[in-house]
């Protein structure tokens, strides 16, 4: 017979958990059932067994034998209400499912419900348990471990909803030790309450060690975390081109027509549609002044819009600026976008780094190189982009040239990177290095249009100042971009 209604402490860690939800979750969670669970789990076998992956199943059945016996404990004496257990299931179906797709990730997941398992008490006897120990004391103690269960799916659910988390695993092959450290000790210390006849006041000093553990765990994480990120920034010292970009971004807004003739041209339509047959680099080149700069910030910001699923990574090079014509210069930007864009990275970058102490040999660039390959690849789709490469050095040009074949190289297969850049015409060591690429030409009448929209919102601008009449503005317009010539 349930011993008390609706108990409080389960309701607040259900809350608390679905604060850390998306709607679309928590929704679907709510209906979640075992037997869901169950079947999800045998499709995954199924489906590893068909690829012959199959991974050891049988390392959950500890942590699921237990919860079937906790759902009837809670059923039966806590009176607790059927979606508290609807918020196990359907979190640990979600996590199986997505690990499932990588089998190193599935089989830390496993790993880490098996010890979760391991530190589980057994709860047999339950009416003796309860009528030894005190009603309050065992319900409190099966809300710790609802609690402690529902933590561990929280910081896995926000790991595995992360768009870009097979980067964050592969690149620094992770235990999941991080999301259930605290989680074992906390459950671990439950198992002893209940094994153990415990006072009132030795109670009471478990429940305050509980919450002294999870915040000295999630403290030191963070911690760690954010040392990881601000040396990996340090230690990258990049010149950053937002600030560029941005800018460019509203002289853009003033003059919307501009540029948008670029993606209508066959050139860029065959780049974006990825094929064998279409090369993976765009290259637009163009006499000095004919907007290529402009034209690129364009191309950046069409990806975003036209691919939100996709990143895109770019450096503006400028040969005034001693930070923005080398080729360190290049790659410490992009890999610092990379990690902007992707924080878990940061393991795998702070690792890299550190380990150079003992290959002294490797030069920072060849070590740059290498990271930069090595998150890259991990992208489902990637776009770089380098503007005005003519403004550095040749020898620095060498060094993105050969970072651009190699990163090409590497994804072939996969065919998850794609380049675009602009420079000058007739620079013969671009030439060569892009022979290969799907190349944009600019010519006084590709820019036709952008001049008139040029023109028009400064005639507009003087027409408010000096009172121009629409006729003569027409005449204006018509006059200064014919005399143009298209440049």
């Amino acid at each position: 017979m349930p011993l008390s209604p609706s108990p409080p402490a389960f309701s607040r860690s259900l809350e608390a958990f679905k604060r850390q939800l998306s709607s679309r979750d928590a929704e679907a969670f709510e209906f979640a059932t075992f037997k869901g669970l169950r079947n999800a789990i045998d499709k995954i076998q199924n489906e590893q067994a068909h690829r012959r992956g199959y991974r050891n199943l049988n390392k959950i059945r500890p942590f699921l034998d237990f919860l079937q016996q906790y759902a009837r404990v809670i059923e039966q004496f806590v009176s607790a209400k059927p979606d508290f257990l609807a918020f196990i299931w359907g979190p640990m179906k979600l996590c199986l499912q997505v690990a499932s797709r990588l089998s190193d990730a599935f089989d830390s997941l496993l790993d880490a419900y098996a010890r979760i398992g391991e530190s589980l008490p057994v709860l047999a006897a339950v009416d003796t348990l309860f009528s030894s120990r005190g009603e309050d004391h065992v319900n409190q103690i099966l809300a710790n471990i609802y609690e402690d269960i529902l933590k561990f799916h929280s910081r896995a659910v926000i790991f595995f909803k992360q768009r870009t988390w097979t980067i964050a695993f592969k690149t620094a092959f992770r235990s999941f030790s991080d999301l259930y450290g605290d989680v074992v000790k906390n459950l671990q210390r439950s198992k002893e309450l209940l094994i153990q006849t415990a006072s009132v006041w030795h109670f009471q000093e478990a429940q305050d060690e509980r919450v002294r553990i999870s915040k000295e765990f999630e403290a030191r994480n963070y911690r760690d975390d954010q040392h990881r990120k601000s040396f990996v920034v340090d230690w990258l010292s990049h010149v950053s081109c937002q600030n560029q970009h941005k800018e460019l971004r509203r002289e853009q807004l003033l003059y919307p027509e501009s540029t948008r003739w670029i993606f209508s041209t066959a050139q860029v339509s065959e780049w974006y549609r990825e094929s064998e047959t279409n090369s993976p680099i765009l290259w637009i080149s163009g006499i000095p002044g004919a907007g290529k700069t402009f034209i690129f910030s364009s191309i950046v910001d069409d990806i975003r819009e036209r691919l939100p699923e996709s990143e895109v990574i770019y450096f503006y090079c400028r040969y005034d600026d001693p930070l923005k014509r080398t080729f360190s210069g290049i790659v410490r930007c992009l890999i610092a976008q990379l990690l902007a864009h992707n924080p878990a990275c940061s393991q795998y970058l702070y690792d890299e780094i550190i380990g150079r102490v003992s290959r002294p040999s490797d030069s920072t660039n060849e070590l740059c190189t290498e990271m930069l390959e090595k998150v890259a690849l991990h992208h489902e789709h990637l776009f770089i982009g380098f503007d005005g490469l003519d403004e550095c050095e040749e020898q620095e040009r060498r060094q993105t040239f050969l970072m651009i074949h190699g990163l090409l190289r590497a994804s072939k297969t996969k065919g998850n990177i794609r380049i675009f850049l602009t420079s000058r015409r007739k620079e013969k060591d671009i030439d060569i290095s892009l022979r290969s690429a799907s190349r944009l030409d600019i010519r006084p009448h590709h820019l036709k249009k952008d001049i008139e929209s040029y023109v028009r919102v400064r005639t507009l601008d003087l027409s408010k100042k000096f009172s121009i009449v629409p006729e003569r503005q027409k005449i204006m317009i018509a006059d200064i971009a014919r005399r143009s010539q298209g440049w």
